[in-house]
């Protein structure tokens, strides 16, 4: 049951002007947690942190006690970047197919049925990944993130560029994924599809944390989530 912690943690990248999170302390449990920001507000910056890829110029953040990279090896993550890269070349039965098997060597792994009846892959078994329409490709991502059946999932902007059928099978897909041993973070600037799932909402400006509620309580104490960050981050909201 992985438990985030960030203890003043600051991320300055080379040579910017400005750090892209300065002095965050918070503390996550499992559950769906929403990180909601504008653009540039330090939400990759955040998943980076947790994947390992990028290390802290200040401050810790741990899981379960683990650096984040000892974590992932030890446990494994799920992560879909914002802009994922498919190998246009294969199948979905084929993607899906190679990741089991190399999951297999160390880590748990969902079936191949528990995945198919999960995300409604069967139909798109065949299809090459380049043919897939966006949502459908979501659904891949989402299953292939989930193989190794991980304690920690990371998702950057699922949403983005999904038409509202898309956006609402996704939704049902990611509700799917919460159990109480498992951390789901969603990093969006989609405020209402956040407000409907998330257990937890983590609000970001400019690198700093301005915000941590319940997801009840962020909605009830203002009327909505775009209300309360309106309300904290003003014109800085885009």
């Amino acid at each position: 049951m992985p438990t985030l912690r960030f203890d003043s943690v600051s991320l300055r990248y080379p040579r910017a002007s400005a750090s892209a999170l300065a002095d965050v302390s918070m503390t996550l449990a499992p559950g769906i947690v929403g990180i909601v920001g504008a653009n540039g507000a330090g939400k990759s910056s955040l998943l980076k942190l947790l994947l390992g890829s990028r290390k802290v110029t200040a401050g810790s953040v741990t899981i379960d006690g683990d650096e984040p990279s000892l974590y992932r090896r030890r446990h494994g993550m799920g992560f879909i970047p914002e802009k994922p890269a498919f190998p246009d070349y294969l199948t979905v039965a084929e993607f899906l197919g190679g990741l089991r098997m190399i999951a297999g060597a160390g880590l748990p792994t969902l079936s191949e049925h528990a995945l198919a009846d999960s995300f409604a892959i069967n139909e798109l078994g065949a299809a090459r990944l380049s043919t897939l329409s966006l949502g459908q490709k979501r659904r891949v991502e989402l299953a292939a993130a989930l193989i190794g059946d991980p304690p920690l999932l990371l998702l950057d902007e699922p949403t983005n560029g999904l038409d509202p059928l898309a956006v609402a099978s996704l939704r049902a897909s990611i509700l799917a994924c919460r159990r109480p041993d498992r951390v789901i973070l969603v990093a969006s600037h989609h405020l209402d599809e956040l407000q409907r799932i998330a257990d937890r909402v983590v609000m970001l400006d400019r690198g700093h944390l301005v915000g941590s509620w319940g997801g009840d309580d962020a909605r009830d104490q203002a009327g909505s989530l775009e209300t309360r960050f309106r309300a904290l981050v003003g014109s800085h909201a885009s």
